[in-house]
């Protein structure tokens, strides 16, 4: 087998710059990891200590003065009577293991409270910091992968951190006090030892850079696997729907496959290392073990110092070989620990500028001035989209799907910065406003009302938790929500399944008003409010966006023409291109492209309808 001899130069740098970022969370718990190391010598020291109640059987009980021994401090005992002296020994053994125990339950608890300590404070640094990572990188991550990383990543991580560095000192204080041992007893018999330890070293040296290539993939399809299940379990009612669950066994079948297949690759170079060391370990303790026993013959060193060193020979390959495997698992966790680094490394798109203001007294006129903007490499899903959203109306931004009409809620919410031109809020550029009080002066609902599970208070309040229970109440009467919630069995305090899903759509959709309504934002986006509703819960969606319109501005984004009844303004666009704005009845009045859209709208449907009929009876009467 050829081995390499240097360890690789990447693995240092990466270690260091892993310990280096995340050693701070181990600072305020200095204390109890000095403690932790102080009582982890204390249990190596009663290691040590183990084989010497049978040294004292041996050479002053069994078979005194049988040999030269070389620790002469316990020569005085040669005159005790030898029942004095099983005593002893039997007390050092009662004593012994009372000590290690005190000191092993000392230990772990203080190690096992930094560790926990510190997997909070990355757990909860990680997922503050992915929050507020730019909605890209969102969009373009599976949840799973993030997942993975919060959880398992950073339990290995707080390994590499806490126990590793404590389990290593252990080891390497036991190996150093054998050694120190061994050397008083017969230093030809320690060098011996010692020679074989390099083969130990160059065996790691060999395996870390493979296994942590083979962790490396192996977290990565187990991050795959993961996002699979939960995208299947996510979207199970569609699965059962169309029957799909054979389908989805075989494509969850394959993530499995590729993850064992990984997870046995990195398996199986743990365990050709672990034959190495074997090896290694049995072929040192052979040819010591020949060599001792032929000394003790010659009375070189006396029966009990050989019980010593065979104990001591015996027990000192193990802390090596934990040394030793201690780079496997340095190479699993400084892995993991570079993909979060890499997560925490990264900052949001999207800025506040040097000197932005608060955007509290906001009122809601909004232009987009000539506003270019695309997702990736440069395909533009606005080009020079420039129009008008009146302050206190409600406008209609409506165009077939794909047109970039949910792209320009994004753009208002500062999800996104556009890539050319600029929105004007109140006279103002929309970049000139601080982030979080924009948002706070914004209220937007996507296409799916998305619930938390939680009661339903807890839901409308989501947007403004210091709300008390008059104000939650007030904004569901306001949107017709009241109603339905009381007749709940527990009404308000009602328990929402995950997403929502316990609820229909249509009392989602409400309780999700509810919640833009309890906020009382100048400026409100509804993006498809009536995606997934029947005629009736469209009905109340739009009774439920009047009751909302008073002093506000409301952007309803839809592809339906029955919301053009709400507009004071449209906003006709399509490929992301301005096509028509205006008044709905003087668009329709001018027979442009506005109206062509709603005609073949309306011819498509096979509804017999004119244009004009999905407008109220004042436009039509202009």
């Amino acid at each position: 087998m050829r081995i390499k001899f240097s360890l690789p130069k990447i693995d240092l740098i990466s270690l260091r710059r892993v310990i280096g970022h995340f050693g701070s969370h181990l600072r305020p718990h200095r204390t109890k990891l000095l403690l932790s190391v102080l009582a982890l010598l204390g249990m190596s020291a009663m290691t040590l200590l183990r084989p010497w109640p049978l040294k004292l059987i041996f050479d002053y009980v069994l078979l005194p003065g049988t040999g030269a021994s070389h620790i002469t401090f316990l020569e005085p005992l040669a005159q005790w009577d030898p029942v004095m002296v099983v005593f002893l020994a039997a007390g050092i053994v009662l004593a012994i293991a009372i000590l290690n125990g005190f000191l092993g339950y000392s230990q772990g608890i203080l190690a096992k409270t930094v560790g926990h300590s510190v997997t909070a404070a990355i757990r909860l640094q990680l997922f503050s910091h992915i929050q507020r990572l730019p909605q890209s990188y969102h969009d373009y991550r599976q949840t799973g992968e993030l997942i993975t990383r919060l959880t398992g990543d950073i339990n290995l991580l707080q390994d590499l951190l806490v126990e590793t560095f404590i389990r290593l000192t252990g080891q390497l204080a036991i190996i150093l006090g054998m050694l120190a041992v061994a050397f008083i007893i017969d230093w030809q018999l320690a060098l011996l030892i010692i020679a074989v330890m390099p083969f130990f070293l160059l065996a790691s040296m060999r395996f870390s850079k493979r296994i942590k290539k083979a962790a490396s993939r192996q977290r990565e399809k187990y991050g795959m696997l993961v996002s699979s299940m939960e995208e299947t379990l996510a979207g199970i009612s569609q699965v059962k729907v169309f029957s799909q669950e054979k389908e989805r066994d075989k494509v969850i079948g394959k993530s499995v496959s590729r993850d064992f297949k990984a997870g046995l690759k990195t398996t199986k170079l743990a365990a050709n290392y672990s034959r190495i060391v074997e090896l290694i370990a049995a072929f040192g303790t052979a040819l010591v073990l020949f060599l001792g026993a032929r000394k003790a013959l010659a009375g070189a060193i006396s029966p009990g110092d050989l019980i010593i060193f065979l104990w001591y020979l015996r027990g000192i390959y193990r802390p090596i070989q934990s040394v030793a495997k201690l780079s496997a698992k340095i190479a699993k966790a400084t892995v993991r620990g570079e993909k979060i680094m890499e997560i925490l490394e990264m900052q949001p798109e999207v800025k506040d500028r040097e000197g932005a203001s608060s955007a509290r007294h906001i009122y809601g006129d909004i232009k987009f001035d000539r506003v270019n903007f695309s997702y990736v490499n440069n395909n533009y899903v606005l080009n020079e989209m420039s129009c008008t959203i009146p302050s206190g109306k409600t406008t209609v931004l409506i165009g077939p799907t794909g047109a970039g009409k949910s792209t320009i809620a994004k753009l208002l919410l500062r999800l996104y910065d556009s890539t050319e031109g600029s929105i004007i809020l109140d006279d103002k550029n929309i970049a000139d406003y601080k982030i979080k009080s924009l948002r706070k002066r914004i209220t937007s609902l996507t296409q799916e009302a998305f619930l938390f599970r939680t009661n339903i208070s807890d839901n409308i309040a989501f947007g403004k938790p210091q709300a008390d229970q008059k104000e939650i109440e007030q904004a569901a009467k306001l949107v017709g929500a009241d109603e339905f919630i009381r007749k709940l069995p527990e009404g308000y305090d009602s328990m929402v399944g995950e997403g929502g899903f316990t609820l229909s759509g249509g009392q989602r959709q409400r309780i999700s008003f509810a919640r833009a309504a309890l906020r009382t934002s100048p400026i409100m986006i509804f993006d498809e409010p009536a995606t997934g509703l029947d005629i009736h819960a469209e009905k109340e969606a739009k009774a439920a966006l009047r009751a909302l319109k008073p002093r506000r501005t409301l952007l309803i984004i839809t592809h339906r023409l029955n919301f053009l009844e709400l507009a004071d303004w449209a906003i006709y666009i399509r490929d992301g291109r301005l096509m028509e704005e205006g008044v709905p009845q003087e668009l329709l009045d001018r027979k442009g492209s506005f109206y062509d859209f709603v005609s073949q709208k309306i011819s498509k449907s096979g509804d017999s309808k004119q244009p004009g009929s999905f407008l109220p009876s004042k436009f039509q009467e202009l």
